[in-house]
């Protein structure tokens, strides 16, 4: 008869052995189903982007689309000349502007320097020169008109070209020359 021993389970040591074969096959396995995974996966990504391709070509080669491809091109091309255009019409206005020495203000000057004997009946002004034709009580006004415009800056010459008396009153022109306005806006348009 054989003794039982109860204790047996505890003295013992059970020693666990892994089949090394079947370590190799689980390892094997799971590698050749990850490949399959693998390339399941990138089968459906690329039909995916094979069908978003051909939707794009479809859109692109579309006459509709083309259409209005070319219509914008041209809109396109006319924004651009009139950037352009616009460019230009900045740089002259900006050149007229440093030229222009005739402004409010100097209308004003002349306007304050009116004797009370003295009435203006015209102004015109051509290029470089105002031309001033009014009348007058006396010559003495007159003068006095001549005398109060020389505060206006910028003027080479003033003078009176005339003087004429009709009953009682006198006609007279007066020339301002103006010094640094030039007559030159085909120059600017020459050269924008």
């Amino acid at each position: 008869m054989r003794d039982l021993n109860f204790f047996q389970n505890y003295i013992e040591k059970n020693e666990f052995k892994i089949d090394k074969k079947i370590i190799y096959f689980t390892v094997i396995t799971f590698i050749f189903l990850s490949l399959i995974a693998y390339t399941v996966y990138n089968e459906i990504i690329i039909r995916q982007e094979k069908r978003i391709v051909v939707s794009l070509r479809e859109t692109a080669e579309d006459p509709k689309t083309l259409k209005k491809v070319e219509e914008i091109r041209i809109k396109e091309v006319e924004v651009n000349e009139f950037k352009e255009s616009v460019d230009k019409i900045k740089l002259l206005d900006k050149n007229i502007e440093e030229r222009d020495m005739v402004d409010e203000a100097l209308l004003d000057k002349i306007n304050d320097n009116v004797p009370e004997e003295l009435f203006l009946t015209s102004l015109s002004i051509q290029g470089e020169e105002i031309h001033i034709v009014g009348i007058s009580k006396d010559k003495w006004a007159i003068a006095e008109f001549q005398k109060g415009l020389e505060c206006i800056d910028n003027y080479d010459e003033i003078f009176v070209s005339n003087i004429s008396k009709q009953e009682e009153y006198y006609n007279f022109s007066l020339n301002i020359k103006l010094r640094g306005v030039s007559d030159d806006t085909e120059d600017m348009e020459e050269g924008n």
